[in-house]
């Protein structure tokens, strides 16, 4: 009988193929002619915990065994191989029978024999093996110690027969028969050791250091540990060097202890880095490159086994010369020449797992000759700029710190504690660092250096901005230095340039602002802000128009310590002022405006295209550019600028810069000037929908323009007042100042002003209920605008008066004047005076029951009121959309619009638009047959129209009242109402 265990289990009888008896057989050939406890059985088969059956399954099993092992024979016989007892089997095995036993006798042998003979000896040891030990078995916890046992034997025999093969010089022997074992034990430094001797004894040089490399690499990554002083000393036999002292070169800094935030460039560099593309970290000077960089190369440094290299290219050494002594070269093998040195490290990083990290690089010619070119190297380089022409690079730009990253690293610096008892102090301190790591650590540091220093006390050292850079340091660590260097590395060019474009208090600015600070044609003011924004020394976003802002920070703006040009900034002001009166006449203050000649035609036609979103992004440089050109005594571009901030923004959000062309005017008592100036505010203040300050302004436009004769100007004062006078109830007044301008606009013979007080007389004679006065002033008005050069007139007009023919009746009519001034306001670009004939249109379609046709009119209304920011008249807009709705019968559409319009004219003071709300609610309750509330929101209109003194709109209440509430007083109200209408209104 014969039992083989090195290898696949074998025996000379057929065994059972069932895997329960074979693994019953391996623990116990690997206790032969001992007693096996049952337990220990049990614990092989399921080492994870046994089933119920597990006594049975093994008693099955053994029973197999016994039938294959000894056919016939009973089981208590003699002859009988596997015997019970002690709990327990035991299986019988003889000398000779079991190859580890003659594996064993033959090592024996070997120890006492000596050359040829012992070699011999070995070698039929080691040829006993078939494999693993117990190859084909599944191993429980017994027979997996035992098979270790046994390996930890074979590859004991195996050295001695290697050293005794290598001191023989039969290399071949070696090397045929140590490739294969190292291929599966790549970490075993014993074997690789005698392969590489064997490899170098057959001239295979190259060979035999990859085997020792992959050795050492193996080691790194499986154990974390370096080669032993055995293996250095076979590589330097070989190399002539030994690896770096201790194992692969680690150059790396120490990383920065209290590393905070950068999670997002952390995780993203991480896993560039699986791939041996070089990632470049770019970003501003003091930005924390390095220290990310440093940070993401500890972190990985066991992807890199054959060492982390780092230099610093502002260093004047020889940075290949210093990599390849690091990798272990002797400098007698360093070639002195520069070209040969490059082939040397590339040929020594080809099959290298490398990490170089490349600091502070200028360019990327400085760049390539140091990456290494193996598949299994990386490289990290940090620059200020992009080096966008470095192939397959991966550009990682390292930004600036978040609020919140750098509230936590000045809290890491400086004690949390400390600025947690002054929070907004430490927010101010902060906002000073703008986000710059090294401002940032610069600040804790100082913090920390002056520990009876207040937070608070320091912001404000650091606000000031002629101490500024100067606090911003401790030690040798300093913002000041490192900012001067990367403006040292400018061309004369780019720092002109960068010292142009800082305009103080401007937090940004568009590219035609930077073209006109500059004074270079659009294409080279773009070539330089690309540069300048490669290096980082300026910032570029788009604004929600699409367009690029740039942004000089402001510890740059401090460095550069020079004041910006007053040349080039009027140039650029100038530029600003055009721009900002170009979108004021693109949002209906004029006709079509033209280009501005001295703006390029692309920046005015997208202007043109959306006055508000440029208003929106150049709002606050507009109120900056205003103060500017007045600080500097730019007294005409001042007030240009102010007029046109005025009109985009409106005196009531403007604030003060609004008010600085009246200001201006009026300081140099300039009479004229300034009353225009009143008259231009009032009407501001009233498409804002504040007639009180309204009023104001119109009445003292209208004092002045008298007190210097200047008869239209009053005329224009005095329909402006009546239009307030109209809406707030002071009908007689209105009436009285109408007929006084038109006197007044007929003897100068202004044919616009008559006609536009024609036009407003007649909207206040068909409210106070005279239609024959109202169509004979829309008559003359219509035909005084024919005669007027601007044509906007006619269709104001129109629109006036098909309001008029609509309430009376006459929808054709109505719809012909619409259309005329539809298509004129269209024309003229009028987007204010298009919304009020769009919201005409509605009312008009509504009232014919074209429900579809009227919400469409009504929606575009509340879109370009909205676009040109007239809450009050979007206000009138939605109140005509639920009456529409209300007639249509989407009595919940309708409600929601009447709130709308009812909440504005309540925020404004605005009583007549009130009423018409009020008289729309009340419709609409009746509608829905809630009697109570229709009756009290109409009663409520028709004594607000009573107050106002518009019986036209009285009577129409109490009619709706009377539909509701038959026994309330509304029918002698009616009758009141009918009397002043057939009475008509005199004037006080």
């Amino acid at each position: 009988m014969e039992f083989k265990v090195l290898g696949p289990l074998a025996a000379s009888v057929p065994l059972p193929s069932a895997a329960q008896p074979r693994r019953v057989l391996a623990v116990l050939l690997a206790r032969p002619n001992e007693f096996v406890h049952r337990d220990t059985l049990v614990d092989e088969l399921w080492p994870q915990g046994p089933p119920s059956s597990a006594a049975a399954v093994v008693q099955m099993a053994v029973s197999k065994l016994r039938k294959a092992l000894s056919p016939g024979v009973p089981v208590d016989d003699a002859r009988q191989r596997l015997r019970p007892g002690r709990n327990g089997y035991r299986l019988t095995v003889s000398d000779g029978e079991l190859d580890v036993t003659a594996f064993s006798e033959l090592t024996a042998a070997a120890a006492k024999a000596a050359g040829a003979e012992r070699r011999t000896l070995l070698e039929q040891a080691l040829g006993l093996w078939r494999g693993r030990a117990f190859a084909d078995v599944p191993a429980g916890p017994l027979v997996e110690a035992h098979r270790l046992w046994l390996e930890d034997r074979r590859c004991s025999v195996l050295g001695k027969l290697v050293e005794l093969e290598l001191a023989a010089g039969d290399h071949k022997a070696v090397a045929d028969r140590l490739g294969p074992e190292l291929a599966a034990r790549p970490g075993d430094e014993r074997l690789a050791g005698s392969l590489a001797e064997a490899l170098h004894g057959l001239g295979r040089r190259d060979a035999a250091l990859a085997v020792l490399d992959r050795c050492r690499q193996a080691l790194w990554e499986h154990a974390g540990v370096s080669p032993g002083e055995d293996l250095l000393a076979v590589r330097r036999r070989i190399a002539g060097t030994g690896w770096s002292a201790g194992g692969a070169p680690c150059r790396l800094p120490s990383a920065t202890p209290d590393f905070t935030g950068r999670a997002r460039e952390l995780a993203e560099v991480g896993r560039a880095l699986r791939g041996p593309a070089p990632v470049v970290l770019h970003g501003a000077a003091g930005s924390g490159k390095s220290a990310l960089a440093v940070q993401v190369a500890w972190r990985v440094r066991k992807r890199f086994p054959d060492g982390q290299l780092v230099a610093d290219l502002r260093d004047t050494g020889d940075v290949l010369a210093g990599f390849l002594r690091a990798l272990g070269l002797a400098e007698a093998e360093i070639p002195a020449d520069r070209a040969g040195r490059i082939s040397l490290w590339q040929s020594h990083t080809a099959d290298r797992r490398l990490l170089v990290v490349l600091e502070n690089c200028r360019s990327e010619a400085e760049v390539r000759p140091l990456l290494p070119t193996g598949p299994g190297c990386a490289a990290i380089v940090t620059t200020r700029r992009r080096l966008a022409g470095l192939v397959g690079a991966r550009p990682v730009e390292v930004g600036a710190l978040t609020d919140a990253e750098s509230r936590d690293l000045l809290g890491a610096i400086a004690g949390e504690a400390r600025l947690s008892a002054e929070p907004d102090a430490a927010g101010r301190v902060l906002a000073c660092c703008d986000g710059l790591a090294l401002a940032v650590r610069a600040a804790g540091m100082k913090l920390l250096q002056r520990p009876r220093l207040s937070v608070a006390e320091f912001a404000a050292r650091l606000e000031n901005e002629r101490l500024c850079l100067d606090e911003l340091a401790a030690g040798d660590l300093g913002v000041r230095p490192v900012l001067a260097d990367a403006l040292a590395e400018l061309s004369p060019r780019q720092r002109k340039s960068l010292r142009l474009l800082g305009f103080p208090g401007a937090t940004e600015f568009a590219g035609w602002f930077a073209t006109a600070m500059l004074g270079r044609s659009a294409a080279e003011a773009a070539e330089l802000l690309d540069e300048l924004v490669d290096d980082h020394l300026l910032q570029a976003e788009p604004d929600r128009m699409g367009v690029l802002r740039y942004r000089l920070p402001g510890l740059i703006r401090l460095a550069l310590r020079e004041p910006p040009d007053p040349g080039a900034l009027r140039r650029a002001l100038t530029v600003m002022a055009a721009l900002a009166e170009h979108a004021s006449a693109a949002l209906g203050a004029g006709y079509p405006p033209s280009r501005p000649a001295d703006v390029p035609a692309s920046v005015s036609d997208r202007v043109a295209a959306d006055p508000i979103g440029w208003r929106d992004v150049e709002t606050a440089n507009l109120a900056l550019a205003i103060r500017t050109a007045k600080n500097h005594g730019w007294t005409e571009l001042a007030i240009r600028l102010a007029d046109a901030y005025s009109d985009l923004v409106g005196p009531a959000k403007g604030g003060s810069p609004a008010w600085l062309g009246f200001g201006i005017v009026r300081d140099r008592v300039d009479l004229p000037a300034e009353a225009g100036k009143l008259l231009k505010l009032g009407h501001a203040h009233a498409d804002a929908g504040d007639l009180a300050r309204a009023r104001t302004c119109f009445s003292l436009a209208e004092s002045t323009f008298r007190s210097v004769g200047d008869h239209p100007g009053t005329g224009s004062a005095l329909i402006a007042l009546a239009d307030v006078d109209a809406d707030t109830g002071r009908t007689g007044a209105a009436v009285h100042a109408l007929r006084e301008a038109l006197d007044l606009l007929r003897d100068c013979g202004d044919l616009a002003g008559q006609a536009t007080a024609s036009a407003q007389f007649g909207s206040l004679w068909d409210d106070l209920g005279d239609f024959r006065r109202a169509k004979e002033c829309f008559d003359a008005s219509l035909l005084l605008s024919l005669h007027c050069e601007d044509g906007r007139q006619h269709d104001r007009s129109a629109k006036r008066y098909a309001d008029v023919l609509r309430r009376n009746g006459r929808m054709d009519e109505a719809g012909e004047l619409l259309t005329s001034a539809l298509i004129g306001t269209r024309s003229s670009r009028e987007r204010h005076w298009e919304a009020h004939v769009l919201r005409s249109f509605g009312d008009l379609h509504a009232k014919t029951g074209d429900v579809g046709e009227s919400e469409r009119c009504l929606l575009r209304s509340l879109e370009l009121f909205e676009y040109v920011g007239h809450r009050h008249a979007a206000a009138y807009t939605h109140r005509s959309f639920g009456e529409s709705l209300r007639l249509a019968g989407e009595h919940g559409r309708a409600a929601e619009h009447l709130g709308l319009a009812m909440s504005t004219f309540r925020e404004l003071g605005d009583r007549r638009g009130g009423g018409y709300a009020l008289l729309s609610f009340g419709r609409l309750r009746a509608d829905e047959g809630v009697a109570t509330e229709a009756a009290d929101g109409l009663r409520t209109a028709a004594g607000l129209f009573r107050e106002l003194g518009f019986p036209v709109w009285e009577l129409r209440a109490l009619k709706d009242l009377s539909a509701v509430d038959r026994g309330g007083p509304q029918r002698d109200r009616a009758r009141e109402a009918l009397t002043k209408i057939r009475s008509g209104v005199r004037p006080p």
